[in-house]
């Protein structure tokens, strides 16, 4: 515990500290005018911790998060040095400052309760709080208030890469392929060719390697299949066969992607010579629980038709299922 002058300089730096947070919290980055003043603004998920290593084009987004972790770490350091206190009663102390400024936020309209930020903060005090407990001796001497800065740096890094791996895995993670054809489908019927005959898309030769959606299939088809969240995204090609274009073929062809009855992705070609190109598609399909989609064919040949190769479905690895399980239950679709 810090005691004497030490103890008032640090109660006056503390104070000074916690002033300038509120100030950026509140009143900094020009919030006043910035912000909408009409509807209270919140956010009730918890979609993660927000930490990611700096890159993708995400720089701004990725130094305010760091912000927002680093601006707490003070409190949990320097909290204890002031008041005897065990990590619960800080913790619960803590968590209902923050949730009050949040609340401030919201109803003064200069922020939104953000759940997520209420978890990094206090992510931020906690690595503060076990850091100045790393340091059990000569905490108040200039030696030790340097060990106590270089053991928040170090549990902050360590921390700090942990999260940001793990959401590194749980954003870009890749879980098993699936062909398609190899799945039960929910509704509908779908012919597969049982033989991967090649075919040319504009000239372009095509070798089908997982599965080839049988001309056969009627013009306007549709099919389902039941995803429960366990798959992160549908990849494959489309195209008309050169050798399915006649002479009096036009009009178009079309594949529309829907998951839980919204729309997704769509693909279009016109049956035409030399517009007829192949077209592949990656949709992403994080939590959704039914895929759909119909295949559309307008010729005016009634011999013209298109086809899919290589559908697949990747599945999503462990931690996505897990966490997709637990946004379901804190109230996300």
């Amino acid at each position: 515990m810090l005691q004497g002058k030490k103890r008032s300089a640090a109660w006056i730096g503390l104070g000074l500290y916690t002033g300038l947070t509120l100030f950026f919290l509140f009143a900094g980055f020009n919030r006043s005018s910035a912000l909408p003043k009409t509807d209270l603004r919140y956010h009730l998920v918890f979609d993660g911790i927000p930490l990611q290593f700096p890159g993708g084009g995400y720089s701004n987004l990725w130094v305010f998060n760091l912000g927002n972790y680093l601006a707490f770490v003070p409190f949990g350091l320097v909290v204890p040095l002031l008041i005897r206190c065990r990590f619960l009663p800080f913790l619960l102390v803590f968590l209902a400052a923050i949730t009050g400024v949040e609340l401030i936020q919201m109803v003064t309209h200069l922020g939104a309760f953000d759940i997520n930020d209420i978890v990094i903060n206090t992510l931020g005090a906690t690595v503060g709080y076990g850091a100045q407990r790393l340091i059990r001796r000569d905490r108040t001497t200039p030696r030790g208030l340097l060990k106590l800065l270089s053991s928040g740096a170090v549990l902050t890094l360590i921390v700090y890469s942990a999260v940001s791996g793990l959401n590194y895995y749980l954003d870009h993670g890749r879980g098993e392929i699936r062909a398609m054809d190899r799945l039960s489908l929910e509704r509908g019927e779908v012919r597969w060719e049982k033989k991967l005959n090649s075919f040319t898309v504009a000239q372009e030769q095509i070798e089908p390697a997982i599965n080839l959606y049988s001309p056969d299939n009627p013009e306007r088809h549709e099919f389902s299949l039941r995803l429960d969240g366990q798959y992160k995204e549908l990849a494959g090609n489309f195209g008309v066969p050169d050798d399915a274009i006649f002479a009096k073929s036009n009009g178009g062809s079309s594949v529309i992607i829907s998951a839980d009855g919204e729309e997704l992705y769509s693909l279009n070609v016109n049956i035409a010579p030399g517009e007829n190109q192949p077209l592949s598609f990656q949709v992403p399909l994080e939590g959704r629980q039914e895929l759909t989609i119909a295949v559309i064919t307008d010729a005016a040949d009634p011999r013209t038709h298109a086809v899919l190769w290589d559908l697949t479905l990747m599945e999503a690895n462990a931690g996505q299922k897990l966490a997709a399980r637990l946004h379901r239950l804190l109230g996300g679709r």
